[in-house]
């Protein structure tokens, strides 16, 4: 359930800052137009699936898909330039804000879940 507060906190908060300019992209705007410019964006997919597989306790999966999430996610802090504009030039990242370290912890508390989620024995 943190996780998914986390989540929610991050889309109301500016993610990173390009050219010096911090207030242009919040977490709803990545989430609703990332997948265009960037392959970190691909975590919250599989961040959403990690939190179906731990509901339903489905440890293994959702530990997988989680790692996998908090990896794609964290892979951003090393990127140096974005795409921020439909003519597809990339702007230079001057700094992460937090929103982008919300959406962060918020893969790391899926891990945490997953981790802890029971594991449902196969019925035969």
């Amino acid at each position: 359930m943190l996780s998914v507060i986390l989540f929610a906190a991050s889309l109301r908060q500016d993610a990173f800052c390009v050219s010096g300019i911090c207030s242009d992209w919040q977490g709803w705007n990545i989430l609703l137009f990332g997948a265009l410019s960037h392959t970190s964006w691909f975590a919250n997919p599989l961040l959403g699936f990690s939190w179906i597989a731990t509901l339903f306790e489905r440890r293994i999966p959702a530990l997988i898909l989680s790692l996998a999430a908090l990896a794609l996610a964290g892979s951003f802090m090393f990127e140096t330039s974005v795409i921020t504009n439909e003519a597809g030039m990339a702007n230079p990242i001057t700094g992460l804000r937090e929103g982008y370290w919300l959406w962060l912890a918020s893969m790391a508390m899926a891990v945490i879940a997953a981790f802890f989620a029971r594991k449902v024995p196969v019925k035969l």
